[in-house]
């Protein structure tokens, strides 16, 4: 065997050596990159989740904006659809996408589609940068091959063959070592990646304990509320009650403390209209006549106020349980500002229906307002018509001076499932 064919054994072995080694880290990166699409795919489903129970809205109020509000809290895209063929997990052009089934909703699904993490995207340019320097290094492994057999074939034809051809393995040899530093340099940047990929899992962790902790507060907002400042109330309203009983007032001051008594009535059930906000699942169990029939028992301590209700009995089964307590919060608000603000001593609940709506009303004879004027700006009204809108509704305010005032709900008829 002479140098010349000494020379090609050896330039084939090295390929086949460089070969073995990228096709084993090809492998390697390829299972790396699905096992990191693995986790960011159930990393988003346990998100998805978590949110979709803090909403806790029925498949009925799944509109195009609840979609997108959710699909900006994950940061992705989300679609409710009713399909009962499984679907798996998929690399999109946007990013992953999954889909999953929604528990307590039977035959609905939902697609989420987002964004690959930073280090999923590298590791793919990684792979892809390394496919690339394979089939570079393939194409200057052929090179020097091309030339040592046109070499050879020109020294055999003219000395016999005694050229060799060293140069083309010096360059074979620089190849190697310059994929090598190459290698080196993305391990450097795989291993940074993969620490900014544990801080990012640390600050998760993070959030998700302040999640906690807010929604631990919100409870124990709720329950001093109830046991210091409803109690307290309660504990002024008894011992106005015995000075009331007392003779020995002149009429002043007994118009006085009637008036600190009603204004004391006022305050307790504005606050428990706040812990009915911290704890809106108070009223799911009840029918919307029941809540209703609640409500206007709360106000009956207001004295030479009558109160009546004409509710529809179609229309009012039409209202979703779910949407019982936001509506509950509406008609309070409504009609504590015709006791407080209107003065008014008759008040009727109206509800009524349409093909396509529901209609609630809060109508009053009391003094009345311009609506829209500076004078009477608050968070009252701000916070109704916050509270219609997100039912997918609206509100509308009617009244003049002297003439009363008319709050106006209207809701879309839920389609059925």
């Amino acid at each position: 065997m002479n140098l010349t064919t000494r020379s090609l054994g050896f330039a084939i072995l090295l390929l086949l050596l460089f070969l073995g080694v990228t096709m084993a880290l090809q492998w390697w990166l390829q299972r790396e990159t699905q096992h990191l699409q693995v986790v960011a795919v159930e990393e988003m489903r346990g998100r998805f989740n978590r949110i979709l129970g803090a909403t806790a809205r029925p498949p009925g109020e799944w509109n195009d904006a609840y979609q997108q509000e959710v699909g900006a809290m994950l940061g992705g895209k989300v679609e409710f659809f009713q399909d009962s063929a499984p679907v798996r997990a998929a690399v999109t052009a946007s990013g992953l996408s999954f889909v999953q089934e929604i528990a307590g909703a039977d035959g609905w699904q939902a697609r989420v589609t987002f964004a690959a993490p930073a280090l999923l995207r590298v590791q793919i340019l990684h792979q892809r940068i390394l496919t690339v320097i394979v089939l570079l290094a393939l194409l200057l492994a052929l090179v020097p091959l091309m030339v040592v057999l046109l070499d050879s074939r020109r020294s055999f034809s003219l000395d016999g063959g005694t050229r060799t051809p060293w140069e083309a393995v010096r360059a074979h040899v620089s190849g190697l070592e310059h994929f090598a530093k190459i290698s080196n340099e993305r391990s450097v940047a795989l291993a940074t990646e993969h620490g900014a990929r544990l801080r990012a899992e640390e600050n998760l962790e993070v959030n998700r304990t302040l999640l906690d902790h807010s929604v631990g507060e919100r409870i124990r907002l709720g329950r001093e509320l109830h046991d210091n400042i409803c109690q307290t109330l309660y504990a002024v309203c008894l011992t106005l009650e015995s000075v009331q009983k007392k003779n020995t007032l002149v009429p002043e001051l007994r118009q006085r403390v009637d008036q600190c008594m009603n204004e004391l009535r006022r305050l307790n059930q504005e606050v428990r209209a706040y812990l009915q906000d911290l704890e809106p699942a108070r009223v799911q169990g009840q029918s919307f006549i029941g809540a209703v029939a609640g409500l206007i028992s709360s106000f009956h301590a207001e004295e030479n106020v009558r109160f009546e209700h004409r509710l529809n009995e179609e229309a009012v089964a039409l209202i979703p349980p779910a949407q019982t307590a936001d509506i509950m919060n509406i008609l309070r608000e409504a009609m504590s500002n015709s006791l407080r603000h209107g003065r008014a001593r008759n008040i009727t609940l109206l509800a009524g229906r349409s093909d396509q709506e529901i209609a609630l009303a809060v109508q009053d004879d009391g003094m009345g307002f311009v609506p829209g004027s500076p004078a009477h700006a608050g968070h009252g009204l701000t916070n109704m018509q916050a509270r219609a809108a997100a039912l997918g509704g609206s509100l509308r305010v009617e009244s003049a001076p002297g003439k009363g005032t008319r709050i106006l709900l209207t809701l879309p008829v839920a389609s059925p499932a």
